[in-house]
């Protein structure tokens, strides 16, 4: 179901979760591909920056920006340990991200179910592939760690990412 390759990029992610981890940032990590070519790797520094909008995903999609731009024909990637909310998504699609890999899904917050045909003409042209990767259950395991040891923050949210 899943290629080494998406196996290999997904644990690349995963390490930097669980570097967010050490630092008392929400564990989730995003790396970015460009025709199996590693662009990138970002974490959730949201806490740490004092700034909720630092997620993983639009922090890397910042970071590689033009490395995007200067793209025209190769498949950009974006692997990610937790599910993306829509401002990641929002950021992927027009970074021109052509598919999504997560490890985690997040039923609370996230994007896959979206039917872009809600969205306009332009969105619906630019909407990446979604697919649930590898390491699911890891990266499902240090998410409900964090929000655990952070319960006075997560507890309601927690409750509900566990159903």
């Amino acid at each position: 179901m899943f290629s080494q390759i998406d196996i290999n990029f997904m644990n690349l992610a995963l390490n930097e979760a669980k570097n967010c981890y050490s630092r008392g940032d929400l564990p989730v990590g995003a790396v970015l591909t460009i025709d199996n070519n590693l662009e990138g790797i970002a974490g959730n520094s949201a806490k740490t920056n004092r700034d909720w909008t630092s997620h993983a995903e639009s922090s890397l999609l910042h970071n590689v920006s033009w490395k995007l731009k200067d793209n025209k024909s190769g498949t950009a990637r974006l692997y990610t340990t937790w599910e993306p909310c829509l401002m990641c998504v929002g950021v992927a699609v027009l970074s021109r991200v052509d598919e999504i890999i997560y490890a985690s899904p997040d039923c609370v917050g996230g994007i896959s179910r979206i039917n872009p045909e809600h969205l306009g003409e332009w969105y619906k042209k630019h909407w990446p592939i979604f697919r649930e990767g590898p390491l699911k259950e890891e990266s499902y395991n240090l998410l409900v760690k964090y929000m655990e040891e952070n319960r006075k923050i997560w507890g309601n949210f927690l409750e509900k990412f566990k159903q």
